[in-house]
């Protein structure tokens, strides 16, 4: 299978090497071009530059928008017409950082990035939030945990896109458990009550049927 993987930053190299480690084939985008022909080029064949966004998506099954909260929605009308009965994966944390160097939420406490989100994508996109539910440094830490694999949260309302999301986890080396639909993506976010935790799946499970 292919995936785009749109943003070559911290969280969006780990999930592109994670992917890759577990045999997908990556198409990767930046705009830093030259994060992205690094990391192709660490992680060998399986991984390509593509020439930009638009490219990327060339052949891909999914896409993967490991972008800053605030660069999401130019990117996606930028892709939009591409976008259509692709699954579209969705990591980013509604924060950003004040003069002090202070993290701080960019939406109305009420208001979920998922609901946001999906406001933002064209009909027919199949949309799941995925792999944004830990740091990047712990994310790569607790891949490939054993005996029992460490839970990756994530939200769709989408079945098929349900079944997707779960394979690519999978393919990260992760167990995949269901959050819910999107509007519980605030759970998954920096500061909800799934985010950075490392669980088993009988422990993930037991967190969201006491939700």
């Amino acid at each position: 299978m292919i995936t785009a993987i749109i943003g070559t930053g911290g969280l969006g190299s780990v999930i592109a090497r994670q992917l890759a480690s577990g045999g997908e084939t990556l198409r990767l985008s930046s705009a830093n071009r030259e994060s992205a022909q690094t990391l192709a080029a660490a992680i060998g064949r399986d991984a390509v530059v593509a020439a930009g966004n638009r490219d990327a998506l060339q052949g891909a099954d999914a896409v993967v928008l490991a972008l800053r909260f605030v660069a999401l929605k130019g990117v996606i009308e930028e892709i939009a017409d591409s976008l259509t009965d692709k699954l579209v994966v969705v990591p980013s944390n509604p924060v950003g950082l004040n003069a002090q160097g202070e993290v701080y939420r960019l939406l109305p406490e009420e208001q979920s990035s998922g609901e946001v989100v999906a406001g933002w994508l064209p009909a027919g996109a199949r949309f799941a939030m995925a792999f944004g539910t830990m740091s990047a440094d712990l994310f790569e830490s607790s891949s490939n945990r054993s005996p029992e694999r460490a839970v990756l949260f994530y939200v769709t309302d989408d079945e098929r896109a349900g079944k997707e999301v779960e394979r690519l986890i999978r393919t990260a080396r992760f167990e995949p458990v269901k959050a819910g639909g999107i509007e519980q993506s605030s759970r998954l976010e920096v500061g909800g009550d799934l985010h950075d935790l490392v669980v088993g799946p009988a422990e993930a499970r037991l967190l969201i049927g006491g939700a």
